[in-house]
């Protein structure tokens, strides 16, 4: 879970860098795609090892807004 978590984040931060660098953000979108599943692998792993009281609650609802709007952008 922690290689993939390291993936997806160098992977939207390499997307992002590429946009800011040639002013081309045509890749935007999945950039922020990777970057909402990211954020609900934290909050998986969040809720797994401190239950309903954590930062979780905050992750998922979080994770699921970025998928859904960069699935709109598409």
């Amino acid at each position: 879970m922690k290689i993939i978590k390291i993936i997806l984040a160098l992977a939207a931060m390499g997307i992002s860098a590429y946009g800011l660098i040639t002013k081309d953000f045509s890749y935007g979108p999945i950039s922020s795609l990777l970057l909402g599943i990211f954020f609900a692998l934290i909050g998986i792993e969040e809720f797994k090892t401190k239950g309903k009281n954590s930062w979780a609650m905050f992750f998922m609802p979080v994770s699921l807004i970025i998928i859904v709007m960069a699935l709109f952008s598409f």
